[in-house]
């Protein structure tokens, strides 16, 4: 028999007991949360909703995501691009659920023909709005939101619950996380009810709360990018779809990270005094912004960090037309504008060639397109041969060397991949690379036997088997950071 989310080692109540109990517990949380603007509390009306309504009335739309948080990180155009839907996203902060329903009513009356409704409902906003009371809460459920989803059976309401940063969750007693998780769990079961309603919750993912730098101005709204990858992997791809199936164990798995943050915060090394420059893959160089690898080590470490890593290129010259390692650090060493153009920079500082005051080092990680495209990892007769792989990092390690003298080096080994036992193993590239470590004198970080990324659970860190998804980049970026606090000087 499975656990309750909030009382392990006991028998479970009945759901209905449950949240009676919970949820008059929970009132406490009315005169805690209502003054608590960073945690999304009541706005005063600013116009938007004038505006919003008078929009909704007029304009032609056959989707609309309706928020009681800020909906600027989110784009129209995202609608119509990724959901073939002509989507109008309101402004004003929705307060409560009588306000929902007079958006709801314009939206049903409007005439246009209405393919889907996009809510973010915050359970505590909800209870706050409530005053704190349990009747009031489910009444107004059953007066403002349920009968629109039981008039419109075949209209898609998709519900997106709150995503905050990690500061948000770490406010509450452990007392009042059980009483709001309980929220959650309600609101999610009544919502779940009817079969045109999906609830996403990505609330719960450690890689998003963990990072400030994936927030703004409040602790709910999250950057540009950020927004866009939610608005991907919820109403797209229907990830992190959170049921009365799932729910308990969705919720669990929160909590427990919420106290282990409580009773024994993760700490990140404080890498403010370094300028990092990065040549990689695409491991390093497909992904952008703050949930990337280099945006990970920049927000939770402050060094400033130079992305010069490219996708699809490899540490041996395969073509001088693309933008493999010799091609790239020619050019970096050049001063080449266009590559600088191309560099993603996380955070402001000078260039990594006149960073006054500041530890210089440089991250290479290549070698799965070398293993992939089968590239020779060395040529007994000509030891700087560019075409193999050992012959290119020997040449353009020393001539880094050369310009940086004073910098330090790391060299980064691939991770386990689902495919790694071609004509060469991955794991010769990896030996490979780590000869040449030890030759020039750099650093070595092995991310192939000891890294969290095993054979065994590729798929818990690997969107496609040889990207890393954002738990991955997480891992990759921490493992980074500690590297550098327990190796370099």
């Amino acid at each position: 028999m499975s656990m309750s989310v909030f009382k392990s080692g006991k028998k479970r109540k009945p759901l209905h007991f449950l949240w009676g109990i919970m949820l008059a517990a929970v009132g406490l949380l009315a005169v805690v949360v209502y003054s608590r603007r960073g945690s999304g509390n009541l706005q005063e009306d600013d116009g938007r909703m004038a505006e919003d309504l008078a929009r909704l009335s007029a304009q032609s739309y056959e989707s609309v995501l309706l928020s009681m948080h800020s909906t600027q990180s989110f784009q129209e155009e995202d609608f119509s691009v990724f959901l073939n839907q002509d989507a109008l996203i309101a402004s004003h902060c929705i307060l409560d659920l009588a306000e929902l329903s007079d958006y709801l009513d314009c939206v049903f009356r409007s005439g246009n023909g209405i393919s889907h409704v996009y809510l973010s409902l915050d359970p505590e906003l909800l209870w706050n709005a409530a005053g704190g009371n349990s009747r009031r809460w489910s009444r107004s459920l059953s007066e403002y939101l349920y009968p629109y989803i039981e008039a419109h059976p075949d209209v898609p309401f998709e519900v997106l619950l709150p995503y905050p940063y990690i500061d948000y969750w770490l406010s509450f007693s452990e007392k009042k996380l059980d009483s709001l998780l309980t929220l959650y769990r309600s609101l999610v079961d009544g919502l779940c009810a009817y079969p045109n309603v999906k609830t996403y919750f990505p609330g719960q993912e450690f890689w998003l709360m963990i990072n400030p730098d994936n927030y703004e101005e409040s602790l709910f709204d999250v950057n540009e990018i950020v927004a866009q990858k939610l608005f991907l992997y919820t109403f797209c791809d229907a990830v992190y779809q959170i049921t009365p199936q799932n729910g308990e164990d969705v919720l669990r798995s929160l909590r427990e990270t919420i106290l282990r943050e409580k009773n024994s915060p993760t700490r990140y090394p404080d890498l403010s005094g370094w300028s990092l420059v990065l040549f990689g893959d695409s491991i390093l160089g497909n992904f952008d912004g703050s949930y990337s690898i280099p945006g990970y080590i920049n927000g939770l470490s402050g060094a400033t960090v130079y992305n010069y890593a490219v996708g699809g290129s490899s540490a041996s010259l395969r073509s001088e037309k693309g933008s493999d390692f010799p091609m790239v650090a020619d050019s970096f060493l050049a001063g080449d504008s266009l590559v600088s153009k191309g560099c993603r920079v996380f955070s402001h500082g000078e260039a990594p060639e006149g960073a006054e005051g500041r530890k210089l080092c440089f991250l290479i990680n290549f070698g799965i397109n070398d293993y992939l495209s089968g590239t020779p990892l060395e040529n007994p007769s000509d030891p700087f041969d560019i075409t193999t792989y050992k012959g290119a990092l020997r040449t353009y390690v020393s001539r880094l060397q050369a310009d940086f003298p004073d910098a330090c080096y790391i060299l980064i080994s691939p991770t386990h991949i689902i495919n790694q036992e071609g004509d060469i193993p991955l794991a010769d590239y990896c030996s490979a690379l780590q000869e040449i470590s030890e030759e020039m004198d750099t650093f070595y970080l092995d991310n192939y036997d000891s890294f969290v990324i095993t054979q065994d659970n590729l798929w818990d860190y690997l969107s496609d088997g040889y990207h890393p998804n954002e738990r991955g980049r997480l891992a990759m970026a921490a493992d980074i950071m500690y590297f550098m606090e327990e190796n370099l000087p």
